[in-house]
């Protein structure tokens, strides 16, 4: 029961934006066990702390003596590994050995200008790096781009034939995402499902692209760019997913040398995954999802949405096209990797009316129902009360309350323990908010993202999630921006949301055989179970301006309100 929560450690702090999801270039690379990394000249801090994991020897080089001892102290600041620093006049003779570095970072937008400004500079890569070794640099304008041909064929002639060029967003920063530079079918595609943002602004900007995708132009306007250059005897084709993908994936009969290939690393949470899509030859939609784990600490989430997955799709109780069929699972370098068969769709937001009448809400509803009434198990009032006392116990451990309102969340706890009746548990996905929802081309309903499901879970929890991101939704079309007045005029305050929630609870109970009463121990629970999950993106006094956290305290201040008496009873 709740075996992927009760596992979680909720530890405040601990998902903030940075650490290693920063330098994601790196997944571009044939494989991130590497043994020795050369920088020349010094890359931004982040990046290190990021190299300095992945490699064993990290070296950096410089002609910049003031940036070097910059980059030293701000790194022993940090407590970051040991590395190597050194300053030369010159790139003409490197002071390292033959055959001893295995990746060359052109640190910079313009790593080629380094190449441009030593001509015998290809002539150390050679000498340097062992017999698969790569190279990895960046232009960042259409300017640079003008020199850089020449150089790009001295390094072809020089050996390093296996050359793979993307295009990158955004035009500097961090890297978000990496395509092949060419493959204009999967630029169309990356426009219209991978980079189709929220607000109008991006949404124009993604169709003005697709536009000049389909014209053929828009890889050759884009000013930012990855060249991946590899000394290797092998005879693939140069836009196949990196080796350590094709490796993972063979075993369960994948072949993922006859894919082209894209990386999509967005996000600006460790948590958030890097994502491979991966398209058969001539095909203008990705045949499969990979998705990496940025770091280890979060490779439980991961296991468990290909363990969820695959135990979905072996009982059936939901439609399997509702759902991404799993592939594969592995590891490397200490990160897990899944595989998924592809699911292709728009955003739920981008297809929904906003109302209560909307069709794909009433889907959406419909789609939970089932699959809590197909999976229901019996299990006991206690035990779940149990459960539930660990994690209120690390609420408390986490957030402040008061007196009043720990003992109102003990009350609902205390109220399922003495349920008399059996107890259903049912299959969760965890985190259905609209944005883990797409809708196919047929109008059906497909749920991605399971990693927080369980196969026994609470009931309620999900569809209690989805109506507050569904509700908030439907508030913005009235000019409420703000998600807990969002929240309060659709539950606190009798709505047609709110009224539309009773009726799915009605039918919900009854198809699961759940008493009525213990609706209201149920809400005020899942909101714990939020502010917890949000308690790892927060720190210091940011707790207490925690949505859910606040979400929950208004509920438990208002629960006599009309609103909730009608759903809680």
């Amino acid at each position: 029961m709740l075996e992927t929560t009760l596992k979680t450690e909720f530890v405040p702090g601990t998902n903030l934006t940075g650490g290693l999801a920063c330098a994601s270039w790196r997944f571009l690379l044939p494989s991130l066990q590497i043994e020795s990394i050369l920088c020349l000249e010094v890359p931004a801090i982040a990046t290190l702390n990021v190299l300095s994991q992945h490699g064993k020897n990290l070296t950096v080089i410089s002609t910049n003596a003031s940036k070097l001892e910059a980059a030293r102290q701000k790194l022993e600041r940090q407590g970051a590994s040991q590395l190597r620093m050194i300053h030369v006049r010159d790139f003409k003779r490197l002071p390292l050995e033959d055959k001893s570095v295995d990746l060359i970072l052109l640190a910079g937008e313009n790593g080629l200008a380094f190449v441009r400004r030593s001509p015998t500079l290809h002539d150390e890569f050679n000498r340097l790096l062992t017999k698969e070794g790569t190279v990895y640099f960046e232009i960042a304008t259409l300017g640079q781009r003008l020199g850089s041909r020449r150089v790009l064929q001295r390094l072809r002639d020089d050996g390093f034939k296996r050359a793979r060029l993307f295009w990158l967003t955004p035009l500097r920063g961090e890297l978000r995402t990496a395509f092949p530079l060419g493959d204009e079918q999967m630029t169309q595609y990356l426009l219209s499902h991978v980079l189709f943002g929220q607000s109008l602004k991006k949404r124009t900007a993604s169709r003005f692209g697709k536009l000049l995708s389909q014209s053929g132009v828009f890889s050759r306007l884009m000013p930012r760019r990855a060249v991946l250059l590899q000394r290797s005897q092998r005879k693939e084709q140069v836009c196949h997913a990196p080796q350590y993908l094709v490796d993972l994936a063979k075993p369960a009969g994948l072949d993922l040398r006859q894919y082209r290939c894209g990386l999509s690393a967005r996000g600006k949470y460790n948590s958030n995954k890097t994502i491979f899509y991966a398209f058969e030859k001539n095909s203008t939609k990705a045949d499969v999802v990979v998705k990496m784990t940025r770091a280890p600490e979060f490779n439980a989430r991961l296991e468990n949405e290909y363990r969820v997955l695959a135990l979905l799709d072996q009982h059936g109780h939901v439609a399997r096209e509702t759902f991404p069929r799993p592939l594969f699972f592995g590891q490397h370098a200490g990160l897990v990797v899944v595989g998924q068969k592809a699911v292709h769709g728009e955003p739920f937001r981008s297809r929904t009316q906003g109302t209560v009448h909307c069709p794909l809400a009433q889907q959406a509803l419909a789609w939970m129902t089932q699959l809590a009434a197909s999976s229901a198990q019996p299990s006991s009032g206690r035990e779940v009360a149990e459960a539930l006392a660990q994690l209120f116990e690390r609420f408390r451990g986490i957030y402040a309350l008061s007196n009043p309102e720990s003992a109102f969340l003990a009350e609902q706890i205390k109220l399922i323990a003495q349920s008399a009746s059996a107890f259903p548990l049912v299959f969760q996905h965890g985190d259905p908010g609209t944005w883990n929802m797409l809708v196919s081309p047929e109008g059906k309903l497909i749920v991605i993202d399971w990693e927080a499901g369980e196969a026994q879970g609470l009931p309620l929890w999900d569809l209690f999630y989805f109506m507050r991101s569904f509700g908030n939704w439907c508030v913005r079309r009235s000019g409420v921006r703000d998600t807990l007045k969002g929240f309060a005029q659709n539950f606190i305050a009798p709505s047609e949301v709110g009224a539309l929630l009773i009726e799915t609870v009605e039918r919900y109970c009854a198809r699961i055989g759940l008493e009525r009463r213990l609706v209201g121990p149920l809400f005020y629970t899942c909101w714990m179970h939020r502010a917890l999950k949000e308690a790892t993106r927060l720190s210091g006094k940011e707790l207490e301006r925690g949505h859910y956290f606040n979400l929950l305290k208004l509920a438990m201040a208002e629960h006599e309100a009309p609103g909730l008496q009608a759903l809680l009873g």
